[in-house]
């Protein structure tokens, strides 16, 4: 099939779709634009080169039915940071994140807030959008360069897309490569502890140039908004706690998702005291502040209509991927990557997802592909899925924010003002992690174990 239809049409279309997605972010139009646009015009030149569109179609199909799992997940997801929104779990953990903020060294303080906020929140991009924006705005009261400030704030906000239990982007690696969360979570925290450690010391060092002091008053406004906003509860904390506590039972996402929804919609009743039919508009279109304001206007996020656009764009990315696959021109890129020794693999892998993600300007496909294809490579080399996964998330996945022309970096920049060139090279918990994986996955870690200085278990 390559040879009737000629690998020139793979790179045109890529051409095509790359150029695509670039002019609709650049014109601010919707992604769907170009990933659509590209998916009929790649239909009709296969049936130009002797493809049937009804076959075309059919891959896209099959590849869309695959993942249907997916799309309920992420519609789930869109519901729970709503529901943790209204229920004031998120204005509770950003409020007594506030206590710890006077009088010390703000950037490892900052890069930890975002960090435990954003693992609670699922998404790195919302993260930085709420509390990062706060804190943003405190950091540069004291003189913090931005870039410097905003890639603290985006290693740690960015912890949420690799390992959180209610992540879309954890969930979609997790189904993909169908793991579970607790093996997964126990694999990517061998490597997130010390790269974390690492980073923090280093945020640590550089923040000693910083020594201004955030006033008081500046903290106070932000919670005093809070609290006008929301009932502030610790116990609300036990939700998430809960949901945590689940997703290591070996509990199915969906299951906990939907108990994290449950008990959110109930907290957001019996604590805030709004009304059912508050509730379930928050469930469809987000949370909406009762408190006219720039910060908590932040928190208006979330909802199922805000993710059926997120839907939309990962049944485009399958789409496309499941049409390279049918035209065969998948296959000899996936077989130079399993080519060679472990450790060739292990940085293939890593290599191929973030090309994916820079090509694309989304990481859907750079989950989906090396997820897919490359599973019994692994095996055969006595890994594991769950090292995959580590390695596809700590490559494609944490590098793509850095990329100035990916989503995430465009929607920072028109939201802070700071560019992915200032802020990346300032996210060391990001770039870290791949290096730190390739150290400590396979034959390397076995090696590390039998000096036992770190346990393995296959």
């Amino acid at each position: 099939m390559i040879g009737r239809i000629g690998t020139r049409w793979a790179f045109v279309i890529g051409a095509l779709f790359i150029g695509s997605v670039i002019t609709s972010m650049a014109l601010q139009y919707s992604l769907l634009w170009g990933i659509y646009g590209t998916i009929a015009i790649a239909l009709v030149v296969l049936h130009g080169s002797g493809i049937h569109i009804k076959q075309s179609l059919s891959w896209v199909w099959q590849g869309i039915f695959d993942a249907k799992e997916v799309y309920g997940l992420i519609i789930l997801i869109g519901l729970n940071v709503s529901m943790w929104i209204a229920s004031g779990i998120v204005p509770t953990l950003i409020y007594f994140g506030f206590d710890v903020i006077y009088g010390v060294n703000f950037l490892p303080v900052a890069f930890i807030i975002s960090g435990i906020l954003a693992f609670f929140l699922g998404t790195g991009l919302g993260t930085i959008s709420t509390i990062g924006i706060v804190l943003f705005t405190l950091g540069v009261s004291i003189n913090i360069p931005g870039g410097l400030l905003l890639g603290t704030l985006v290693s740690g906000a960015y912890i949420a897309d690799r390992m959180s239990p209610i992540s879309a982007l954890a969930n979609f690696t997790m189904k993909v490569l169908e793991i579970s969360f607790r093996a997964y979570f126990v694999k990517m925290l061998k490597i997130m502890i010390p790269t974390a450690m690492i980073s923090l010391i280093a945020y640590y060092l550089i923040g000693l140039n910083y020594q201004g002091e955030i006033q008081p008053e500046d903290v106070l406004y932000y919670q005093n908004l809070l609290k006008e906003a929301f009932a502030i509860s610790p116990l609300l904390l036990m939700i998430p706690i809960g949901v945590l506590w689940l997703s290591f039972k070996k509990i199915s996402s969906g299951i906990v998702l939907l108990f994290g929804i449950s008990m959110g919609f109930v907290a957001a009743l019996a604590v805030q005291g709004i009304t059912p039919t508050q509730g379930i508009n928050y469930l469809f279109f987000g949370f909406r502040s009762p408190v006219n304001n720039a910060f908590l206007s932040t928190l208006e996020i979330g909802g199922a209509l805000q993710m059926v656009e997120v839907v939309l764009v990962v049944m485009g990315g399958i789409s496309i991927s499941k049409i390279y696959e049918g035209c065969g021109w998948i296959a000899p890129i996936i077989d130079r990557v399993k080519r060679g020794s472990e450790r060739s693999l292990l940085l293939n892998t890593g290599l191929l997802s973030v090309i994916l993600n820079a090509l694309t300007c989304d990481q859907t496909v750079g989950i989906l592909i090396p997820g897919k294809h490359l599973g019994e490579a692994y095996e055969s080399k006595e890994m594991t899925k769950e090292d995959l996964g580590v390695i596809i998330a700590n490559s494609g996945t944490a590098l793509a924010p850095l990329m100035p022309w990916n989503v995430n970096a465009i929607i920072i920049y028109t939201i802070t003002g700071v560019s992915a060139i200032s802020y990346g090279k300032f996210a060391f918990l990001n770039w870290m992690a791949f290096p730190m994986v390739l150290l400590a996955t396979g034959k390397v870690c076995r090696i590390i174990s039998n000096f036992k200085l770190l346990p393995y278990k296959n």
